[in-house]
């Protein structure tokens, strides 16, 4: 079977769960492309597109929300856009799989089943493709939604934000150490903008060891380097699941793509400052799932982490809620594997 991805570079999340849904169906024998498709649509302005998105509208909320509201509204009949109908001739796929909201809105009713991944703990309208095969989604809460929204029960799989597979691999936490482990990280780009204020409450506070992973950010790098000798620093890496994996809290914006690689690795979060609308859905379900703890903005950062930290009852607690809504989601991912399996054939 040949599976076409369709996704964007509009923050990492997008685009992780395209290279996670890539990995799974080529683990199956299947053929997989994966398409941009800003750079499909519009391969002339798509770098600016890019970069205006992640060094303007990432770095103010209010912006991001503003925009993002014109892609939260439903779209009745989309066409297909002329340059996805060459690639659709050229590439011959059996099946569609999109993991970007916008996706469905480039796209008519076509000849071959498109199904929907959807990559947080929350949806809105705007993930609603009128002409979608089912809806692939992260939670039971999710799926509540979507009947919400008027899509039918059985158009509905439930199957965890898609991971690659070295997070799937990672073993259950035994317990939290003594000297606990924070890892800190901004996403790819490397925006921390609480960053300071956090160091600076933590830089005396004993038993605990902090790590920092700055992405493409060189000049935090560069800044953590000679400001924090007290603080492990790292730029890019592609081994990211080893440094959850030692870590008994990651600290950082709560993306769901994030999310979700903490919870495969049974790592608790700790959500800072959620001000897009997505990240305060994914906040929500982290304070609903009592799998760490969300600091808003306006709140003392390094007092309510350092509390938390003192507490060992409540950092097991989290730590053990962890593990059963592992155990859960990957359930819901066998059932998923094999609903599917019984659908391609």
């Amino acid at each position: 079977m040949k599976v076409w991805i369709l996704t964007s570079g509009f923050g990492n999340g997008h685009s992780s769960v395209a290279n996670a849904l890539e990995e799974e169906h080529q683990r199956k024998g299947h053929t997989v492309v994966v398409s941009d498709v800003v750079q499909l649509l519009y391969p002339q302005k798509a770098k600016l597109i890019y970069a205006v998105f992640s060094r303007v509208i990432c770095r103010h909320s209010w912006l991001y929300n503003v925009l993002n509201q014109f892609g939260r509204g439903a779209y009745q009949n989309p066409q297909t856009a002329a340059v996805l109908e060459r690639e659709l001739d050229r590439i011959c796929p059996d099946m569609i799989v999109t993991t970007w909201s916008g996706c469905g809105r480039k796209l008519g009713k076509l000849h071959i089943p498109v199904h929907v991944c959807i990559t947080d703990v929350g949806v809105h309208a705007g993930w609603l493709y009128p002409h979608a095969d089912s809806y692939w989604v992260a939670t039971t809460e999710v799926a509540d939604q979507l009947r919400k929204l008027g899509i039918s029960p059985e158009r509905i799989r439930v199957r965890g934000i898609p991971v690659r597979e070295e997070f799937r691999c990672l073993p259950d936490k035994a317990g939290v150490h003594e000297i606990k482990h924070l890892l800190i990280m901004g996403g790819g780009l490397g925006i921390i903008p609480w960053l300071d204020e956090l160091l600076q409450g933590l830089r005396n506070v004993p038993q605990i060891r902090i790590t920092v992973v700055t992405g493409k950010n060189q000049q935090l790098y560069q800044k953590l380097k000679t400001g924090y000798p007290f603080v492990q620093v790292t730029g890019f890496v592609n081994n990211i699941h080893d440094y959850l994996a030692q870590a008994d809290f990651l600290i950082s914006k709560p993306g769901g793509i994030s999310l979700f690689e903490s919870i495969y690795a049974t790592t608790p979060y700790i959500a800072m400052h959620p001000a897009y609308e997505h990240e305060l859905e994914n906040a929500a379900f982290i304070e609903k799932k009592q799998i760490g703890l969300v600091v808003h903005h306006g709140e003392d950062t390094s007092e309510k982490i350092i509390e938390l930290l003192a507490d060992e009852q409540l950092c097991r607690a989290y730590q053990a809620n962890m593990v059963r809504l592992k155990r859960d989601i990957e359930q819901s991912r066998r059932t998923f594997e094999e609903e599917m399996e019984g659908y391609a054939g």
